[in-house]
């Protein structure tokens, strides 16, 4: 039987205390399904409070709820990055998890398609690293990846255009509303806490240990004392992130390389030992680009029965305008690369983007895989946004999750953030443990 979201996000003002109005053992701030997940992480640990707080009206509003809804491979990225660790991890953590709980999913295949010599030479080698970095499990004992030539494919999926395919059995879909659900659920049985409508307004490092963090929320202003805080904050993770304060802050050996995934070990040693006593104000900013992507429908019948990837550009700036299927069967499309300025703004503007001169030019990229597509069925459906820690152009940007003294940062979880969610959520347990 699938969990069930109960209703017990209490307000901080009745949960309010004496002069330090809250104290809680680990303060979580943005509760999209990567805060989710590490709440119910550390709530579970049991023998310690855990508070989760969201300046929405409801968890996962933002880039959780506005995505392809895919759990990843982990095929893409650098081996010894932190998304492809994580995501390699998180998805088997994924499957588990769904299975044990009966949240929605399926395992549905991907395949990633190529059109040239360049593009088969690019599936041929990464058919090969997926070969080194996806072990074989009990769930998922065949061979990771395999790849399939043009009359293979046509035998499968007459309606898909390439030359040659990768195939990813590993790659599935995911209803991430209940998954969402269950992890708050999960939370809130474990004894910790969802706070809606509460807003960050600061964070400062006490000398005496832990962290003072004022809030605003629907009742008035709140101080809570945290011995942990957690910033898993999204899209506004940069600007919780430039909020720390230390007593004499901010320490010349952690930059913005320093802080990245790539630099950073799974255990984060090299920052573990850093005296805060040495640090002078302010910390080293952070900033975030926002990547708008818009997604398509299709009125028409689905054409295929598994996701259709083409290759990626070589940035990785995105996967793509793929073909995924809904948990329904429908095919939708996107995302597409539109960097903004507001992180908030997800209107589809009908006399652009959607439009029918937008739809012919979406339909023709559609058109290099799946030949079929009729641009009169496509229309604008929805938007996301993702918090991106490369600009335009600009080349591949690792996860940041960064650890000093109770604090712990992390940017730039985009995809496959959703993939990696549980295993980030275990990873920041051992990072604190």
């Amino acid at each position: 039987m699938a969990w069930k979201t109960r209703q017990r996000k209490r307000q901080l003002s009745s949960i309010a205390a004496v002069d330090y109005e809250y104290e809680v053992d680990h303060l979580v701030i943005g509760a999209g399904v990567v805060g989710l997940a590490i709440a119910e992480r550390l709530a579970a640990r049991g023998g310690g409070s855990t508070l989760l707080v969201d300046k929405n009206a409801a968890a996962g509003q933002e880039t959780s709820s506005r995505n392809s809804e895919v759990i990843h491979a982990g095929l893409y990225y650098p081996p010894d990055s932190l998304k492809t660790k994580l995501c390699v991890r998180g998805n088997e953590m994924m499957y588990d998890l769904c299975e044990r709980y009966n949240v929605n999913h399926q395992q549905i295949t991907k395949w990633v398609v190529g059109q040239n010599e360049s593009d088969i030479e690019y599936l041929e080698n990464l058919s090969k690293k997926a070969d080194r970095l996806l072990p074989r499990t009990k769930r998922m004992p065949g061979p990771p990846t395999y790849l399939l030539n043009q009359e293979e494919m046509r035998a499968l999926e007459p309606f898909v255009k390439g030359r040659a395919a990768l195939v990813s059995p590993r790659t599935g879909i995911v209803d991430v509303h209940g998954l969402m659900q269950l992890l708050e659920a999960r939370t809130q049985d474990h004894g910790g806490d969802l706070v809606l409508q509460c807003e960050v307004k600061g964070i400062q490092k006490l000398a005496s240990g832990g962290f003072k963090v004022p809030m605003d929320t629907p009742a008035g202003p709140v101080v809570v004392k945290a011995a942990t805080v957690i910033n898993s904050a999204g899209l506004h993770s940069d600007k919780v992130y430039n909020m720390l304060q230390w007593p004499s802050v901010s320490p010349k050996a952690i930059t913005a390389d320093t802080m990245a995934g790539d630099d950073a070990s799974m255990k984060d040693a090299s920052l573990a030992n850093l005296d805060p006593t040495h640090f002078e104000s302010p910390l080293p900013p952070l900033k975030l680009h926002y990547c708008k992507g818009h997604y398509y429908g299709y009125s028409g019948k689905a054409l295929v029965s598994r996701l259709i990837y083409p290759v990626p550009d070589k940035n990785l700036t995105s996967l793509g305008t793929h073909l995924t299927l809904d948990l329904a069967g429908r095919m939708r499309f996107g995302p597409d690369v539109l960097y903004v300025d507001d992180p908030h703004d997800y209107s589809i503007d009908l006399s652009t983007v959607g439009s029918k001169s937008s739809m012919k030019s979406v339909s023709q990229v559609i058109q290099t895989y799946l030949p079929s597509i009729k641009s009169s069925s496509l229309y604008a459906d929805y938007a996301g946004i993702r918090p991106k820690l490369a600009g335009p152009g600009e080349p591949f940007r690792d996860f940041i999750i960064h650890h000093h003294d109770g604090f712990v940062n992390l940017a730039g979880i985009e995809s496959p953030g959703l993939t990696s969610s549980l295993a980030i959520a275990e990873h920041v347990e051992t990072l604190l443990y």
